[in-house]
């Protein structure tokens, strides 16, 4: 990839979405966000998006819903999932059924979320 990597952040909670955005930008990475999982495939059919942040629980349509119509969209787009709720087996498994890149608790240290990131974005382009 050519440039600065460009992360759609998408996630229901405002706090979540700033707090996102000023750390992967203060990283080096270009971010875009969406409150939503219709804003996020609408920001994806229009920007050259790198890789997906993706919360799992989101209203209207949830993340896993939202996971599946990008991979729809766009197969090969990288989406790592967000949840704030822990490891949630059954979950984790529908969303890496589905085509997921991989998996983030938002609880963690924001140390260890870009660490956990940098994994992840380091796994898929090494394929």
């Amino acid at each position: 990839m050519e440039g600065k990597i460009k992360i759609l952040v998408v996630d229901d909670e405002t706090d979540a979405l700033e707090l996102f955005k000023d750390l992967f930008a203060s990283k080096g990475y270009e971010v875009e966000c969406a409150p939503g999982g219709m804003e996020a495939l609408a920001l994806v059919e229009k920007s050259n998006i790198d890789v997906v942040l993706l919360d799992i629980n989101m209203p209207v349509i949830d993340g896993i819903e939202t996971l599946a119509k990008l991979k729809q969209k766009k197969p090969d787009l990288p989406v790592v999932m967000l949840t704030a709720y822990g490891y949630d087996e059954e979950l984790v498994n529908k969303a890496l059924g589905l085509g997921a890149s991989g998996y983030i608790s938002k609880n963690l240290p924001l140390a260890q979320i870009v660490h956990t990131f940098k994994t992840v974005l380091s796994t898929i382009h090494r394929k």
